[in-house]
Formats: C-alpha cells, sequence, structure tokens
C-alpha cells in the first residue's frame, strides 16, 4: 500500500469540508443513500494519503458503503473520520461512522426538523399573513446558520479523533436535548393553530336573509349570524375543527402529510366556490 505518510495540508482539509456541506446528498440515492456525497468529500483526503491510484479507489471505494444520517451532524463524524485516515486507521473510522450515523441522525433530525424549522417556519407564516417581508428571513436565515455550524463541527471532530466516540456517549444532555425540542417544537406549533386560522370564518354574506318593509329598507337581516352562533357555541369553532380533522386523517386514516394538505386545499377551493368563506 503506496502510503505518503504525509499530515494533511489545510487546502485538504478544506476541500472536504467544502464538499462534503455542499455535495452530501447530491447523489443520494435508495441504495447507498449519501456514500457518493461522502466518498466524494474523501476525494482530497485519499489523494494526499496514499500515491498510488489503484490504493486511492481502494480506499474510496471503502467509503460508498452504506452511510445515512443528518447532513448537519454527518459534519461531525466525518471530521474524526478524517483524523483516523490521517493515522492509518481506515477500520476504526468504518467502525465510527457506523456507530454515530444512527445517534446523531437522531439528534440532528429533533433539532432541525422538530425545533427549528416548524417554529421559524410557523413564525414566518404568521409574518407573512401580515404582509411583512422579513418573512423571508425569518424562514431562511435559521436554516442558514444551522448550515453555517457544520464547518465548526467538521474541525471539532477532526481534532477529537476516535474519542469523538466517547464524547457523544457521555453527552447524556443529548437525551434532554431531544425532548426538550420536541416539546418546545410541539408545544409552539400548536399555540399558531388559533392565530394562522383566525380568520377562518363563515362570510356574513352566506346563506344570509334580508327583511324589508314597504318601501324596501332593510329592517333586519341575516347576514353574520351563522358565524356568530358558532362563535356563542365556542370561539374559533372552524379552525378547531379544521384541526382535528387534519389530525383524524393522518393519526387514524394513515394519509400522509401532502395528501391531508391536498385534502384542505380541495375543500378550501370548494368553499370559496360556494362563498361559504
Amino acid at each position: 500500500m503506496a502510503k505518503t505518510n504525509a499530515k494533511l495540508s489545510q487546502k485538504a482539509l478544506k476541500q472536504c469540508a467544502n464538499r462534503h456541506n455542499w455535495a452530501l446528498q447530491w447523489c443520494w440515492n435508495y441504495e447507498r443513500m449519501q456514500a457518493a456525497g461522502y466518498a466524494y468529500a474523501m476525494v482530497p483526503v485519499i489523494k494526499e494519503l496514499y500515491s498510488g491510484e489503484e490504493d486511492q479507489c481502494r480506499q474510496l471505494e471503502r467509503h460508498m458503503q452504506f452511510y445515512n444520517t443528518h447532513p448537519g451532524a454527518s459534519a461531525l463524524i466525518i471530521g474524526a473520520d478524517v483524523a483516523l485516515e490521517e493515522a492509518y486507521q481506515p477500520e476504526t473510522g468504518d467502525s465510527l461512522k457506523v456507530a454515530l450515523m444512527g445517534p446523531l441522525a437522531g439528534v440532528g433530525d429533533t433539532i432541525q426538523g422538530v425545533l427549528v424549522t416548524p417554529t421559524f417556519s410557523i413564525i414566518a407564516a404568521s409574518m407573512a399573513a401580515e404582509g411583512n417581508p422579513l418573512s423571508v428571513l425569518m424562514l431562511t436565515l435559521p436554516l442558514l446558520v444551522l448550515w453555517a455550524v457544520r464547518y465548526p463541527l467538521f474541525h471539532y471532530g477532526y481534532k477529537q479523533g476516535v474519542n469523538i466516540i466517547s464524547d457523544v456517549n457521555s453527552m447524556t444532555a443529548l437525551d434532554n436535548l431531544q425532548v426538550a425540542a420536541s416539546v418546545l417544537g410541539i408545544t409552539v406549533v400548536g399555540g399558531f393553530v388559533p392565530s394562522i386560522l383566525a380568520g377562518l370564518k363563515i362570510k356574513d354574506s352566506f346563506l344570509a336573509s334580508e327583511l324589508l318593509d314597504a318601501e324596501g329598507n332593510v329592517i333586519s337581516t341575516t347576514a353574520g349570524k351563522i358565524q356568530a352562533g358558532l362563535d356563542a357555541i365556542l370561539p374559533y369553532l372552524i379552525p378547531i375543527l379544521l384541526t382535528f380533522f387534519c389530525y383524524w386523517l393522518i393519526k387514524a386514516r394513515k394519509v400522509t402529510p401532502l395528501k391531508t394538505i391536498l385534502v384542505v386545499t380541495v375543500l378550501a377551493f370548494i368553499c370559496g366556490a360556494f362563498g361559504v368563506m
């Protein structure tokens, strides 16, 4: 095996981090998922550590094995893996990938998918409904911050190497963080439901009738009585019923969220066509 025994240059580390953070999921597929992107990121590292083309190809072939985790948390894994490649401990690096991609996927998915994305998306939607142009920043800026954090995670993983396993195992606060993030995300989503759907009301003109006198003047009208009656029963009754309807479709009927959105869209068009809302 034609090892160069060289210490990795900053150029190789930078290229590896950039390739990983930009291209990890470019070739995502159902067979090996993120493996192609991971191997692509390791190319600069392998080229500096091995001089023979055959040896380089053999080492890259190892990184084409199945790999799948959260893209942000993956920066921590590849950083530690690069350190082990530099120490010519490829078997340890492969084991590290397998050991960490599951636990860190759970952490990354919880932070981004439960805490950050839903929370800021709902805030952005509320701002957009009011015509606030800053809603675009509210939606995109947190995701950009999460993406930028991948670089320090990469360098931290590279610095720690195989010790990253003990670091992750000793982080008992990770479980508490996942639970707290889940609770906070669900609370925020639930709290914004009535405020976002507050405008969902029966039109005053729907099924309205007027009582006229002999001269054609309006004596009384039933306009707005339907919504007033619903408010007397329970404020925000329609938004609450719509929310429970969506929950019933997803939970009880096993309808996918995308199909649920389509159902709500169709109902909205029907109600609009008949002048209900």
